[in-house]
C-alpha cells in the first residue's frame, strides 16, 4: 500500500510539473488566456462584475509567473514527498506518515492553483465561466482539484489505517 501512495503523489508530482512546463513552451497562448481571463472578455451573461478588467501586460505577466511558479512549488514538494514516501516504504508505519509531510504540502499548493486560483479568482471573481475557454478550464481544475484532494485525504488517513 505505502508504494502505490508513494506512486500516486509521484504521479501528482509529474503532472503539477508537466502543466508548468507546458506553460513556458506555449507562453505567449499561456499570456493570452491570462489576459483573456483578468480582461473578462466574452461576458455575455453577467456584463457587470464586482472586479473591474484588468489590462495592464505587468499585471497579467506577473499572474500568469505566479500560477508557473505555483505549478512548480506544487511539483517540487510533491516530488520531494514522493521521494521521501518512496525511501520511508517497508518501514515503520510512523516513519512513512512522517514522510508525507512535503506530499501534503505539495496537495496544499496545487489544491490553491486549482480551487483557488483558477475556481475561486478565474471563475468566481473573473467570471470565466461565461466563456468556452473558461468552462474548459474550469473543468480541467475541478478535476485535477478532486485527484489532488483524494491523494491528500488518503495521505491524511493513513495514520488511521
Amino acid at each position: 500500500m505505502e508504494i502505490l501512495v508513494a506512486t500516486l503523489v509521484a504521479f501528482l508530482a509529474l503532472h503539477s510539473l508537466i502543466y508548468a512546463v507546458q506553460n513556458l513552451f506555449n507562453l505567449k497562448q499561456a499570456y493570452g488566456y491570462v489576459e483573456a481571463v483578468f480582461g473578462q472578455a466574452d461576458a455575455p451573461f453577467y456584463p457587470r462584475s464586482m472586479m473591474p478588467p484588468i489590462r495592464q501586460p505587468a499585471l497579467l505577466w506577473a499572474a500568469l509567473a505566479f500560477i508557473i511558479a505555483a505549478e512548480f512549488a506544487a511539483g517540487i514538494a510533491l516530488a520531494a514527498g514522493a521521494i521521501q514516501m518512496f525511501l520511508a516504504s517497508g518501514g515503520s508505519p510512523a516513519d512513512f506518515v512522517a514522510a508525507t509531510e512535503w506530499a501534503l504540502i505539495g496537495c496544499g499548493i496545487a489544491l490553491l492553483i486549482w480551487f483557488g486560483l483558477f475556481l475561486t479568482i478565474g471563475a468566481a471573481l473573473f467570471q470565466m465561466w461565461q466563456t468556452q475557454l473558461g468552462q474548459g478550464a474550469m473543468g480541467d481544475a475541478f478535476r485535477n482539484g478532486m485527484f489532488t484532494g483524494l491523494v491528500m485525504l488518503i495521505l491524511l488517513i493513513l495514520p488511521t489505517v
